[in-house]
């Protein structure tokens, strides 16, 4: 199972999640997530951990225990389907776009009184 660990230190290291969840079943990877452009650490990281009932168990008995001066936050990493986050952020754009178009004709705010409109840019 995977289990999404956050709330890291910068001085987190794999080691030291392999070596937290090392009473938990066995722990087939752990990974921390940096920033692609500069490699800093972004707090939050994954461990694999394996059989189910242990991952389980070390989501219970981990969560808020305190890793190197931080509450680290432990959940069941949950996926929602990369066509859901798509849809989701195409519908809520369309939302967007037909209010304000329906707000603006002529490059001037509709919403505004007559006398004074403003144009916009």
């Amino acid at each position: 199972m995977n289990i999404f660990v956050g709330n890291l230190s910068a001085a987190v290291t794999t080691d030291d999640l392999r070596r937290l969840f090392a009473g938990y079943g066995t722990t087939i990877n752990a990974i921390l997530m940096r920033d692609t452009d500069t490699g800093l650490p972004l707090g939050y990281g994954h461990v694999y951990v394996v059989p189910e009932p242990a991952a389980y168990e070390a989501i219970i008995n981990l969560d808020k225990v305190n890793l190197k001066g931080n509450l680290i936050a432990v959940r069941e990493c949950v996926y929602r389907a990369h066509r859901e986050r798509r849809q989701s952020r195409l519908s809520w754009k369309g939302v967007e776009r037909r209010v304000a178009g329906s707000r603006r004709h002529n490059g001037y705010d509709q919403t505004s009184p007559a006398s004074s409109q403003q144009r916009l840019g």
